[in-house]
């Protein structure tokens, strides 16, 4: 509503913004009545609860609204169809699998088949009236100026933190310090290591290993990039602990954690990826720069996340120059 308000929009016409448990909670006291329904993130709402409900709005027309549409493996198409369109071609949920997925035998399954993916996702769309393909939406994304603004990217390369540990790590899977050896478990916790041992200091906390406060590459860079700042600045980790490693060495900085949120006022904050994810919103018209210290390349499956982290500031609503530090680490 701050948005729509900024920009005017509702000088012309009213608007009603609401969640979706909300609108389960309207319908049941009768019809609703709008011009236009916009779903946002309509991927992640097309549960059976929410499309009875959308049955129930009166409208002239309806907009879906995704950055990443396919979930369920695209099985959210169909309830988009009867949504969107009032009804989805063909109209039964079983017949409509038949004709556009790619079934796979399910011995457990009534029909004795289940969907595993689109036949053809490509041709699918394409044959879906007033489909906004992804082609157009990553020229958008990726643009390099939005309402007027720039979007710059400054890649930084620094050296691991712990060049030795690091290159024991991946010829045994084990890091000793101290006298005190973890091991990493499956490629989750690899991944982990590596990041504990390019970024931070580390120290084992048997069986684990954990970031600790240290004169690292990187943490030397924050702290110039910290004294200097001239503007609001955001520092983003996929990790809770070296989030707090960084907020100890700078405990004037704000926040924000799946378990602390403070300080979100202050002009440098220091937060995980996963607490700005889909949904929030309002952070444009504060930062100017963005720190980014786990990058993702465009071939990797978790970049469509990555890309939504952007757009927590740039984007259609990005009000200012902003300026994207993404820091790399060298290998010795």
């Amino acid at each position: 509503m701050e948005t729509i308000s900024r920009g005017g929009y509702d000088r012309a016409m009213a608007f009603k913004v609401i969640t979706d448990r909300k609108l389960q909670d309207l319908v049941k006291k009768g019809k609703l009545h709008c011009d236009v329904l916009i779903i946002d993130e309509w991927q992640n709402m097309s549960s059976d609860k929410n499309v009875t409900a959308y049955a129930k709005i009166k409208r002239s027309y309806t907009i879906g609204l995704s950055a990443t549409p396919v979930r369920k493996r695209g099985l959210n198409f169909y309830p988009l169809e009867r949504v969107i369109f009032g009804q989805a071609k063909p109209n039964n949920k079983f017949d409509w699998q038949k004709v556009h997925g790619k079934m796979v035998y399910d011995a457990y399954a009534y029909s004795k088949e289940k969907w595993q993916d689109f036949l053809d996702y490509d041709t699918y769309v394409n044959n879906l009236p007033n489909f906004f393909r992804w082609e157009e939406i990553e020229e958008i994304e990726n643009a390099t100026e939005n309402n007027g603004f720039e979007t710059k990217f400054y890649p930084v390369t620094v050296a691991s933190g712990n060049p030795d540990l690091l290159a024991e790590f991946r010829r045994l899977n084990l890091v000793t310090v101290k006298g005190n050896t973890a091991m990493a478990k499956q490629s989750f916790g690899r991944k982990t290591f590596e990041q504990y041992l390019n970024q931070m200091g580390v120290a084992v906390d048997f069986p684990k290993l954990k970031p600790v406060n240290a004169d690292t590459p990187l943490m030397l860079k924050l702290d110039g990039l910290i004294e200097r700042a001239p503007h609001d600045m955001l520092i983003v980790s996929k990790s809770k602990q070296i989030v707090n490693v960084i907020h100890e060495r700078h405990p004037d900085l704000g926040i924000w954690t799946g378990d602390v949120k403070e300080g979100l006022d202050k002009q440098i904050v220091v937060a995980t990826s996963q607490v700005l994810g889909v949904g929030v919103d309002g952070l444009q018209h504060k930062y100017q720069t963005i720190v980014v210290l786990d990058p993702v390349d465009e071939s990797s499956g978790e970049y469509d996340d990555y890309r939504q982290l952007l757009w927590r500031i740039t984007g259609s609503r990005q009000q200012h120059d902003v300026n994207v530090i993404e820091f790399y680490y060298k290998e010795e």
